[in-house]
């Protein structure tokens, strides 16, 4: 008799051999019957090292697929083990419609590469098990290692990572380049950075706040901008820094400051204490204030305006979650290709 479990019943996943993973899964469809329905809209790949950092990965792909339904492929790597060995696993997140009569199921392939050759195993082993011809979404947790292997690159069309998990954020960056510097990966691969994520309601409060054709006038003769970030990210307020640069265009940053576009220069600070990764910004033009502040634990974004002539302006805006999961959530939304990002970027690396 076979006794292979059911998709629904899948949860700490069923080991398997290699050559047999994608005959398991399709026996496992079968069985299930009309209990569940598969859905995959995308392949996400989670790449992590250690096995506390794949049981929280797991967890966090059977949360992700609720919301956004696809083939998960976990790839736990332990490069400090002295043999080489490949294992692997299969599993299913399972979610109940909203009518609640059927399950919608989305499978998982665990692989966990041992050895000092492990990472060189993962387009060979690994990326022969995508869902057919869907989007790749690849998330990168951690550094990356030298060397690349370009290979990685083939089938990814979003790269997902936290540059502000970086010791060293202009040689991780450099060692994206090199990767990625033949022309067709530069324009088929979207760099996915959750380090700026955490921006996205500061963006969209401060754009929102300069819509109003009072206040946009100051835009161009602000002369102060300063910056407060919770401990462990600087390199956050440096992205949103850049953000302002690249958007006002700002020329030639300087010790404590910036040109604007007529010469005149312009002072940025930027500040740490505790609470949220970006914590507030401060915008000066003159007597004029525009001020953007989280308070601890706040779900909103709290803005003053004081426009120099004694009229006080309060706003609130919707701040967005600080989790991983939040973050990945708005990436595997919003989608788009990031260019106003790669500009951002090119200001902030000057000030790593």
């Amino acid at each position: 008799m076979d006794t292979t479990p059911t998709l629904p019943t899948l949860g700490t996943g069923l080991p398997v051999p290699l050559g047999e993973i994608d005959l398991r899964i399709k026996q496992l469809w079968e069985q299930s019957g009309n209990v569940a329905s598969r859905a995959s809209l995308m392949n996400l790949a989670v790449y992590c090292e250690g096995g506390e950092a794949m049981k929280l990965n797991t967890a966090r792909i059977g949360r992700i697929s609720q919301d956004h339904p696809c083939r998960g492929i976990l790839i736990g790597v332990e490069p400090g083990r002295s043999e080489n060995r490949v294992q692997a696993w299969i599993s299913a997140h399972c979610h109940l419609t909203r009518a609640g009569a059927k399950q919608t199921c989305c499978e998982q392939i665990t692989f966990q590469l041992d050895g000092p050759d492990s990472q060189s195993l993962i387009p060979s082993i690994v990326f022969s098990h995508l869902d057919s011809d869907l989007p790749l979404y690849l998330w990168w947790q951690g550094e990356f290692p030298r060397p690349l292997n370009r290979q990685l690159w083939t089938w990814v069309d979003r790269l997902i990572f936290d540059s502000n998990q970086w010791r060293d954020q202009c040689a991780q960056l450099e060692l994206l380049r090199e990767s990625l510097k033949l022309s067709e990966m530069k324009s088929r691969i979207i760099l996915c950075d959750l380090n700026w994520a955490r921006s996205l309601y500061f963006r969209q409060a401060v754009s929102s706040t300069f819509d109003h054709p009072g206040h946009l006038p100051s835009l161009g003769r602000l002369d102060r901008v300063q910056i407060t970030h919770g401990p462990g990210y600087r390199s956050t307020a440096l992205l949103f820094l850049g953000w302002l640069a690249s958007r006002l265009k700002w020329r030639s940053p300087e010790a404590g400051g910036f040109l604007r576009e007529d010469g005149t220069r312009l002072e940025t600070v930027i500040h740490e204490a505790p609470g949220a990764p970006l914590g507030g910004c401060e915008l000066a033009a003159g007597n004029a204030r525009f001020r953007f502040f989280r308070e601890a634990d706040s779900a909103f974004l709290h803005s003053e305006t004081d426009d120099s002539q004694g009229h006080l302006l309060e706003g609130l805006f919707p701040a967005g979650g600080d989790t991983l999961d939040d973050l990945v959530d708005e990436e595997l939304s919003r989608g788009g290709r990031h260019r106003v990002y790669l500009q951002a970027l090119s200001v902030a690396e000057t000030l790593f």
